[in-house]
């Protein structure tokens, strides 16, 4: 029988490999929808917003479910980083909810502006989150 610690090397290695996989589709998807934004295509863009957004669900419920508590329980210390980690994931989901609506009654402009507003909050949260596990692990999340 393996140890806990074992386990969650193993969890952590898996989900690491998933996140760095994540992260190039979510980066793929943002930039077919800065195109359809780009084009003014309403239903084209919702359509890829919308994509966008349940990967960005999906990406942020596997590093809360598995991932962070993984790195938890192999770095207690780290308990505050990780769920400042967390708190973001909330903070740029609720951001998206509010552009989704934008996009629904607002110019491709005031759409496209906001987007990029949550695209630098996003990135600004990658790095963060990359610095925090590129120090724990000496792993990229960019796989």
């Amino acid at each position: 029988m393996e140890s806990d610690g074992s386990g969650l090397r193993y969890r952590l290695r898996r989900a690491l490999r998933q996140i760095g996989a994540q992260h190039r589709q979510l980066h793929e998807l943002h930039a077919r929808l800065r195109r359809a934004v780009a084009s003014e295509d309403r239903q084209d863009a919702g359509e890829r917003f919308r994509r966008y957004q349940e990967a960005v669900g999906a990406h942020f419920a596997l590093e809360d479910d598995v991932f962070f508590p993984a790195l938890h329980g192999l770095h207690p210390e780290q308990g505050e980083a990780l769920e400042r980690l967390g708190r973001d994931h909330d903070d740029l989901l609720d951001e998206l909810v509010r552009l989704g609506s934008l996009l629904d009654r607002e110019t491709f402009a005031v759409f496209g502006a906001g987007f990029e507003s949550l695209r630098a909050a996003f990135a600004s949260h990658e790095k963060r989150e990359e610095d925090l596990v590129s120090r724990l692990t000496g792993a990229s999340l960019e796989g």
